[in-house]
């Protein structure tokens, strides 16, 4: 193998060196999209930039996910009542109330490993059920 050609030292660093920014620059495991977590990274992403959030383009992707989580509790809830199975959520009036604040608070309380799993709907369901507790 005497006309085999091997990379210079310079050569061999330089691919390490390219492969370790490469590495860095990638998000250090990253929420899934569509996870609890993803949301809320997004969400303090957004936070972070003040009154400016309101003109960056996730911002509206933020609140079309989350009324659209909100929707499908919402029209499930009227389903069952409608058909007589029990409800996932008791809240006095039809239409449940979870302010913005109260709502990131609630995903902070899941814990982060299981945020990292359940969808946004999940969660939600979860903080609805915790504010209002169905009594049974």
């Amino acid at each position: 193998m005497a006309g085999r050609l091997r990379p210079g030292p310079d050569v061999v660093r330089g691919a390490f060196l390219a492969a370790a920014l490469l590495l860095a620059a990638l998000p250090a495991q990253a929420a899934p999209a569509g996870s609890a977590q993803n949301f809320l990274d997004r969400a303090n992403r957004l936070k972070a930039k003040g009154p400016l959030a309101l003109f960056d383009s996730d911002y509206r992707r933020l609140k079309d996910e989350a009324t659209a989580a909100g929707t499908s509790i919402r029209l499930e809830r009227e389903a069952a009542e409608r058909t007589g199975r029990p409800i996932l959520y008791c809240s006095p009036k039809p239409r449940a109330e979870l302010g913005q604040t109260e709502f990131l608070r609630g995903l902070e309380a899941i814990p982060p490993a299981e945020r990292a799993r359940v969808s946004l709907r999940a969660a939600m369901l979860r903080i609805l059920q915790k504010k209002y507790p169905c009594r049974r």
